[in-house]
């Protein structure tokens, strides 16, 4: 893969009756490293409300594990493996609020080739020890010049 990637995130969470809620996506240049077995991809998103300030991300992939980290005007580690429970922070610069955020991944799947990493998960989150929803996310890291599949 390239140095240069485009990171595509996808997101949908469901109501509580099972049906497709609120849809999100979000496309951003990225740099890829390849360090000590593991994919590293960082890349900045716009914050909403249009501030003019980014989050910066990190996500970090190994064989059966994904890692986001997020820094900003947001700031969170998410961690997905399958049938791993996760409990950990989600901090919003505003206010200076934090809450406690828990993801319990069902499924996630990570499938490489040459220019393109696909990683599909399901989870459910809570924050602030309630549950909130089941959600599924799709991230397509891909080499700049390629399109991806």
């Amino acid at each position: 893969m390239d140095k240069n990637v485009i990171v595509t995130i996808k997101g949908l969470e469901y109501e509580p009756d099972g049906s497709a809620g609120e849809e999100i996506e979000t496309c951003q240049p990225g740099v890829y490293k390849f360090l000590q077995g593991k994919h590293i991809i960082t890349y900045e998103e716009l914050c909403d409300g249009n501030t003019g300030e980014f989050v910066k991300n990190l996500i970090k992939i190994d064989k059966n594990t994904v890692s986001i980290l997020k820094r900003g005007q947001i700031s969170t580690q998410m961690v997905f493996k399958e049938g791993y429970h996760y409990l950990g922070t989600y901090e919003i610069a505003y206010g200076a609020s934090s809450f406690s955020v828990d993801i319990t991944t069902s499924r996630l799947t990570i499938t490489e080739d040459t220019d393109c990493i696909n990683i599909e998960t399901s989870y459910s989150l809570g924050l602030g020890y309630n549950y909130i929803s089941r959600r599924t996310v799709c991230i397509n890291i891909h080499s700049a010049g390629v399109l991806p599949d």
